[in-house]
Order: structure tokens, then C-alpha cells, then sequence
């Protein structure tokens, strides 16, 4: 029996209210099948419980019009061209709707437990953090004895199982084979898990004796698979890799679209943006041809070219570096001491500027340092650091890894399980003395969220930290646990770096910068001690590969204020 249909015949058939519905990355996301519920619900309350990794750019629009009950994720906001928050969240708070915030590991954990039949799932990332707690309450997360050792206590996460998963693949076939090709993100957890079954939506639709061919494409039992949907760049504004020369002979994919990921924002937050967006769109007779009409059908198919090549880089001065070039340049420096010292042999790079400082120590490595992998948790490593794109999920980065993989092997295995040594590198909200980390809630209001940096800060070997000198950054005690920071032994600011060897000791400042040094005295008054023994440890002046280099990846963002801020992991 053929599963080919259109959206919103799967949609009337299959979602109903008062489901839980999932959006899976891979990391490309149905973003289609999010606008058409928008157009099939709106001015409805269907009370879902909705959850993904991360909700930005289309996912906004469910959230706007007040289509969920509860929103589970580990990611609210906006992720371009750096993390930061958006307002529509702190709204859905205040009107009484459910933010559930999970760590990115948890979270997976808790999707792959449902698929495998399990009521739980292990957590060594939430126990001890105010994130965890919520989770406690909510009756997600479970503390119990370990049977081998009663002085250690085991976390238990129970299960997710949503009604339906969303994903979206480059091509599939009439009887429900889908073929997809790494990075893989979440995986399939979700598909699997799902009480009723996977909607597929498809760049095209092919004859079953192309994907016959390609069966190590092909992840899914059909019989999983509700329904097939064509959609061409349905994924859109987010991209579509196809890493396999078979494969993007028939679907080629596309990239990123920057200014979509802008728009979104927009229609977020702005009433006459989204009333232009309900109009062109929602209120079309047909929604799909009405966005690729948006959009613009020239603009989508450009998606399909080579990204354009960064603008030449003007070159800096070291005297006349701002303050996020300073940051950056410090941990550089220190990513590279630290993976020395502690002999790493990998860094798992959080977005925004923890990305661009794990560029910088990779350059400073040089050909000695070739051995030490940068890994996405998303599920792609080995960058092309010199030409890499400064947002860290962009197809051109996916494009130049040398490994493709998911969340399972860089964030589960590699860096929270069992093998090898990984530092990591975050940004943070909030960071206090003991190197709590706090990237949720500020005065109440939702922040972006945790993303996996919980799952790095409990479970790499060591954790360094990227945050401004900021008495409201720098503070005694984090009003939010997120992560722990019994990890935490660097935290870098514009102004110097803090070390210290083992959790409880003083934070011993290093590498003061001259021009910040003020500011220092600024973070004492809010509680954050450290020690500076004798005259201020200076830093040294930048060398001019360090500038050349510098200039590189301000160029490359289209300006050193791109990376304003730390962006969270």
C-alpha cells in the first residue's frame, strides 16, 4: 500500500490534539511539516506536548501561536549568527505554558531508551544541578543507589516516547523507504520510539529500485514510516548535506540560509512581520508553493551553489583589538596550554566564540597538535579550521569534516563515555566560584538553555569556560545550575584567565590584559574571589601569526562583533 501523500493529509490523518509530538534533527529538520501544522492548527488549542533538540528559526512558529503545552528542548532561542535568547520564550513562561529543559545527551539517552523498549535511561550529567532538579519534580529523573557501590548514586531518566516524530530526508519511495545520509544528529531515536509511527517529508520522491541500491541509506523500516511527503527544501531555512556522490546525483541538497535564520527571528518577535508572514504563507490555498514563493524560487535554488568565500581579511592591530578579539585570543592561548598539559586528544567545541577559540589553538597547535580532534556534538568532526565558516552547524563545516557521525559517537562515546581524554570548551551566562555554570534562567527569564553543555562540563576530562569579565557573568553563587563545575579548571575572560588544578582551590589570575584590567576590580564586587599574588601576570602581546590569524576569523564572521558575547554550548 503506497504511504504517499501530501503534508496535510498526513497531517489530518495521523496528529491529533493532546499528542506529543517530536521534530527530529538529523541534523536537517521537517521544517515543512512545522509549517503546515501552523497552518492546520492556528486559532486552535491543541495542547501537544512538543519537543527537539533545539527550538529556533521555523519552530518559533509553534511556539508563537500557542501551540504546545508543554515545549521540551534543550535550545530556546536563536543560534545565528551567535546563541542568544529569544523573548517569545520568557512570554510562553508568563502565560503559563511548560519550558522543559533537558541536556542534549539526556535527552537523546531518553529518546533511545524509548526506542529500545527501556523505562530508563542512565544520566551522569543532571545529578547535583538545578536542571536536574526540575527534572526531579516533573518526575523525568530518578536518583537510586548503585548496586556495585551504595556510596554512588545512579540517575535515572525515564523514557521518551512521543506519539509521532517528524524528519526530513532527501529522497524516499512510495512504499515508506527513506534514505538519509550522515551526520546523522539525533538519529533515529525518535522515529523509532514513536507510539504511532514516523511523517517523512522528502526533497523528491524515486522508483523503490533506486533505493534498493542504497540500502545502507536506509535506517528506517518502512513499516515505521506513517506516511512520505514531498517537499521540496523542506527543510529550508536550515540545510540538507548529502555526503554521498550516489545519492546527490539525486537530490544534491543545499545550504544554509543566513538571512532566513534572521527572518524567523522576526516573525518571532516582530506583529508586523508575522502578519506579513500569516498572509503570504498561512492563509495560501497551498502553503508549500507559497513559501518557496516567499522565499523566492531564484534565491532557494542559489542555496544549491558553493557558499561564497569570505571577504579578504583587513589586518589587525595589537593595540587596537576589542574586547572579543581579546577573549578570543586568550583562549586560544589557553585551550592550547591545556591540551598540552593534559596530553587531550580531543576538544569538543561549543557554538559561538567557543568554536572560534578551538580554531585559534588548533592554528597555534600547529602540525604537533594534528593528532588532537575537534568535535561537534551534533555529529561531525575533523573541521578545515583555516577555512571553516564561523557559524559551527553550517553545511560548510559539515562539508570539510573528515568524520561524519552523530550525537551517539561525539557527544555519548567520545566525550561522555568510557574512552580517550576531551576537554571542553563552553561559554556561559553565569559562572561562580566553584565553576557552576548557568545558561538558563537570568532573574527569572529564560536564557538559551543548556544545549549539551551539562553532559561536557560533568563528563569530559576538563571543561573550560568563555564568559565576559562582567560582575553580572563572574558572580559568588549562579542563580541556575545547568552544569557543574567540578571540571571547570579555565575560565576565560576579555580582561585575563583563571586557572586553577583541581575543584575547591582559588582561582590564580594569568595573563592580564592591560587595556581590561579595570574590570577586574569591577568582578570583586560581586563576589567572585580569585588570587593575584605580586604585580599583575601581564599578557603577552599578540605575534603576528596570532593577528593574522585573529583578523581570519573576524573577516570571516563579517565583523569581530559577530562573536559579541560567549556563546553557550
Amino acid at each position: 500500500m503506497s504511504k504517499l501523500c501530501t503534508l496535510p493529509q498526513a497531517l489530518e490523518r495521523f496528529v491529533k490534539p493532546g499528542m506529543h509530538l517530536c521534530f527530529a534533527s538529523t541534523p536537517s529538520r521537517s521544517n515543512a511539516a512545522i509549517r503546515e501544522l501552523s497552518r492546520a492548527f492556528r486559532g486552535r488549542t491543541p495542547e501537544w506536548t512538543l519537543s527537539a533538540t533545539g527550538f529556533h528559526s521555523a519552530l518559533h512558529l509553534l511556539a508563537r501561536l500557542r501551540l504546545g503545552r508543554r515545549y521540551i528542548g534543550c535550545f530556546f532561542g536563536d543560534n545565528y549568527p551567535t546563541p542568544r535568547p529569544n523573548s517569545l520564550y520568557a512570554e510562553l513562561l508568563k502565560d503559563g505554558y511548560e519550558l522543559e529543559q533537558w541536556s542534549l545527551w539526556a535527552y537523546v539517552s531518553a529518546l533511545a531508551a524509548g526506542a529500545l523498549g527501556h523505562p530508563y535511561a542512565f544520566t551522569r550529567s543532571l545529578l547535583g544541578t538545578s536542571l536536574g532538579a526540575d527534572l526531579a519534580e516533573r518526575g523525568k529523573l530518578f536518583e537510586i543507589p548503585d548496586p556495585n557501590d551504595p556510596t554512588r548514586r545512579l540517575g535515572l531518566l525515564r523514557a521518551l516516547r512521543p506519539d509521532v516524530t517528524f524528519l526530513h530526508a532527501p529522497v524516499g519511495d512510495a512504499q515508506g523507504n527513506v534514505a538519509f545520509t550522515p551526520p546523522h544528529g539525533e538519529g533515529f531515536h525518535g522515529a523509532l520510539a514513536a507510539r504511532s509511527g514516523a511523517i517523512v517529508t522528502v526533497e523528491r520522491v524515486v522508483a523503490s529500485e533506486v533505493l534498493r541500491r542504497l540500502p545502507h541509506f536506509l535506517p528506517l523500516p518502512a513499516h515505521r514510516v506513517l506516511a512520505v511527503c514531498e517537499e521540496p527544501f523542506g527543510a529550508h531555512p536550515q540545510p540538507l548535506h548529502v555526503a554521498d556522490a550516489e545519492l546527490a546525483a539525486l537530490e544534491p541538497g543545499y545550504g544554509d540560509d543566513y538571512a532566513g535564520y534572521q527572518r524567523f527571528r522576526s516573525i518571532s518577535q516582530d506583529p508586523r512581520a508575522f502578519a506579513e508572514f500569516s498572509e503570504a504563507v498561512l492563509d495560501a490555498p497551498d502553503g508549500a508553493v507559497a513559501y518557496r514563493s516567499y522565499v523566492g524560487r531564484s534565491h532557494l535554488e542559489a542555496l544549491r551553489g558553493p557558499a561564497l568565500p569570505p571577504a579578504a581579511a583587513a589586518p589587525l592591530i595589537a593595540d587596537a583589538l576589542e574586547p572579543s578579539d581579546d577573549l578570543l585570543l586568550l583562549a586560544g592561548r589557553a585551550l592550547r596550554r591545556r591540551i598540552v598539559d593534559g596530553a587531550h586528544d580531543s576538544m569538543l567545541a561549543g557554538i559561538g566564540q567557543a568554536f572560534a577559540a578551538c580554531r585559534l589553538a588548533k592554528h597555534l597547535l600547529g602540525p604537533g597538535g594534528e593528532h588532537v580532534e575537534m568535535m561537534i556534538e551534533t555529529g561531525f568532526a575533523g573541521i578545515d579550521v583555516e577555512r571553516a565558516h564561523p557559524f559551527l552547524l553550517s553545511r560548510e563545516n559539515v562539508a570539510t569534516a573528515r568524520r561524519l557521525t552523530s550525537i551517539d559517537g561525539m557527544l555519548g562515546a567520545l566525550c561522555c563515555g568510557n574512552g580517550g581524554s576531551c576537554i571542553g570548551v563552553i561559554g556561559a551566562g553565569q559562572v561562580d566560584l566553584d565553576g557552576n555554570v548557568n545558561s538558563s534562567f537570568s532573574e527569572g527569564a529564560p536564557m538559551v538553555g543548556p544545549g549539551g553543555a551539562p553532559d561536557i562540563a560533568a563528563c569530559a576530562r576538563e571543561l573550560m569556560v568563555l564568559t565576559r569579565a562582567d560582575p553580572r557573568r563572574l558572580v559568588r553563587e549562579v542563580e541556575y545550575v545547568t552544569s557543574l563545575g567540578h571540571n571547570v579548571r579555565t575560565i576565560v575572560t576579555e580582561a585575563c584567565v583563571f586557572e586553577r588544578s583541581r575543584a575547591g582551590e582559588p582561582w590564580l589570575v594569568r595573563d592580564v590584559v592591560p587595556a581590561r584590567a579595570e574590570r577586574l576590580k569591577e568582578v570583586l564586587s560581586s563576589g567572585f574571589r580569585f588570587v593575584m599574588p605580586g604585580p599583575p601576570p601581564v599578557a603577552e602581546n599578540p605575534t603576528e601569526a596570532e593577528l593574522a590569524m585573529l583578523s581570519q576569523l573576524r573577516s570571516a564572521s563579517g565583523s569581530g562583533r559577530a562573536f559579541k558575547g560567549a556563546g553557550h554550548g
